[in-house]
């Protein structure tokens, strides 16, 4: 194929504006050289407006902004990849990848979220993009076994372990001069993720058992050198404080992926609650973790197969209307 003469382009948005200079030998994602460095900022401290009907989004307490999501899947993607989230809720992944123009692969246990996450395509006239029905345990096995697909990148948030089921204070609260106003929060405002009873039985056990099991499969399904990342926010449970975080990294370095960093997502627009006030200090927790790992090859790229990702990379550059010389 041989070597090209220009090894950087330049690009631009659609209004003209230079997004920097893109490396034809990039391996990774279609950003640029700026791009890339502000991509790898440690603590995004952001929140995000509501769109995409958040006021449905919000009904499983879980769900992440698809802007977020778009974000991290354009940081460890090419336009065109395949992204998979085995635990995908009502579709911020996948709505995500809509986003960026990925290709998503999303399965839920749970029915109510996957009607929500085709009701939002419906009102946003959004294309729907593959959601499966069922338990990423047997899913994921299955498509193992069809030997049907590889993924590009792996994007999810977790089920916390009993995050969902876990009660607030139950005392009263008052501001100097006012009466009391009762009870400030006695549930956790998240849905439950299961109406299973036997999941509210769940123990930490059990939790870490389902990771393991759910991210063995991945491992499998994810391409040498494609990353993961995973949502994972610590908890405070029965006045012990819990590093899931921690939990998260050990389980699936045990499984092979290579821990390569971790970003802090500090959520600006969140509340504070009132946790053990006048009694206990007791965190308010306003950010989470994004885990970051990478499935690392065992066979490093030969000449060749560098030489067509540069082949590719120029195509698709000269294939977009921001394209300059």
């Amino acid at each position: 194929m041989g070597e090209y003469n220009i090894r950087k382009i330049e690009l631009f948005s659609k209004n003209g504006k230079s997004r920097g200079f893109y490396d034809l030998a990039n391996q990774l994602n279609d950003l640029t050289g700026k791009e890339w460095v502000f991509s790898t900022k440690s603590v995004i401290p952001k929140g995000y407006p509501p769109s995409f009907k958040l006021k449905l989004r919000n009904k499983h307490g879980g769900q992440k902004p698809p802007e977020l999501c778009e974000s991290l899947i354009s940081t460890f993607t090419k336009e065109g990849d395949f992204v998979l989230d085995p635990f995908c809720g009502v579709g911020g992944t996948l709505i995500g990848c809509h986003l960026s123009n990925r290709i998503g692969v999303g399965v839920e246990i749970n029915k109510d979220w996957i009607d929500i996450y085709h009701n939002i395509c419906d009102l946003e006239s959004i294309e729907p993009q593959e959601m499966i029905h069922g338990d990423s345990r047997g899913i994921l096995r299955n498509l193992i076994e069809k030997n049907k697909k590889k993924f590009d990148f792996i994007l999810t948030d977790i089920p916390y372990w009993k995050m969902d089921v876990v009660e607030k204070s139950k005392g009263t609260y008052k501001k100097v001069g006012e009466d009391s106003k009762g009870i400030y929060s006695e549930k956790s405002k998240l849905s439950r993720f299961s109406r299973d009873s036997k999941y509210l039985e769940r123990t930490k056990e059990d939790w870490e058992s389902l990771v393991n099991d759910v991210f063995s499969d991945c491992f499998s399904l994810l391409k040498p050198g494609s990353y993961c990342a995973v949502f994972i926010g610590n908890m405070y449970y029965k006045g012990r404080y819990f590093l899931l975080n921690a939990d998260i990294a050990r389980i699936l370095s045990q499984i092979g992926f290579i821990l390569k960093g971790e970003i802090i997502w500090y959520d600006v627009n969140k509340k504070l609650h009132l946790y053990g006030i006048s009694y206990s200090w007791i965190p308010s927790i306003v950010h989470q973790f994004i885990m970051i790992f990478r499935k690392e090859r065992t066979i490093k790229l030969s000449k060749g197969e560098k030489e067509i990702i540069q082949a590719n990379n120029l195509n698709r550059t000269k294939n977009k209307t921001s394209f300059k010389n």
